[in-house]
């Protein structure tokens, strides 16, 4: 087998077939770069995802007796580094099933038939955990209506919760009523206080003790008291 025109005439070959995809990157050895892509963009799927990555075929001098080496040269974020080696796994079992022939167009749709599985799966991951978060949501909601349900340990829980904040509450008022029973009024005062009552009769009884300046009184003939008072009275 003349290996150096079998690698040109395939090469040829897929120049036509992936005018926009392959870039020859050298040709001792034949070296080229295909960009490879999975995606559900054209299809009725709400949830849309794209795979792709740029592979690097290189083919070693014995091709397609021997496999060509292969590397993910660039990918996207859904194609991480533990898919990318997946991938690389895959295209390998591949390449040694077909020895013997060219292979590199059949590498390249084996890579893209990955791809579209990876978007199916990542598409039905996002779309479980979006149906997840729904009813997730849908059961928080339920709850407010439907309340917790009572249970014996439930109950003893909110019971010890509920003494405590009576004898909290209790303690509060206590407190509020010692304060307002320290503040008496002056009629309170009088009552309790017997000694302002003793001294206010004895007062009244003890008319011998009372002693009144007349002076203070005499000039009050001069004043007009009617007129004042009756003043007072309108007012």
């Amino acid at each position: 087998m003349d290996y150096k025109e079998e690698q040109i005439g395939e090469i040829e070959a897929l120049e036509a077939i992936y005018s926009e995809e392959l870039d020859i990157i050298s040709d001792d050895p034949h070296t080229l770069d295909v960009f490879v892509c999975g995606s559900n963009e054209e299809t009725n799927d709400d949830t849309k995802v794209t795979v792709s990555a740029t592979i690097r075929f290189t083919m070693v001098e014995t091709y397609p007796d021997a496999s060509p080496l292969m590397e993910i040269m660039e990918n996207t974020d859904n194609l991480t580094e533990e898919l990318s080696e997946a991938l690389i796994a895959r295209l390998e079992e591949e390449a040694t099933e077909n020895l013997g022939c060219v292979m590199i167009f059949t590498l390249v749709s084996a890579a893209q038939d990955y791809m579209l599985q990876l978007v199916e799966d990542i598409k039905n991951g996002i779309e479980e955990e979006k149906k997840r978060k729904r009813e997730e949501e849908l059961r928080l909601e339920e709850l407010k209506y439907k309340g917790t349900p009572v249970t014996l340990e439930n109950f003893l829980a909110w019971k010890v919760r509920f003494d405590e904040e009576m004898i909290a509450c209790g303690r509060r008022k206590i407190t509020v009523k010692e304060i307002k029973k320290d503040k008496l009024t002056g009629k309170q005062l009088f009552e309790r206080d017997s000694t302002l009552n003793e001294s206010d009769i004895k007062f009244l009884t003890d008319t011998s003790s009372v002693k009144v300046d007349e002076s203070l009184f005499q000039d009050l003939e001069d004043l007009d008291l009617d007129d004042e008072l009756l003043e007072l009275e309108d007012e």
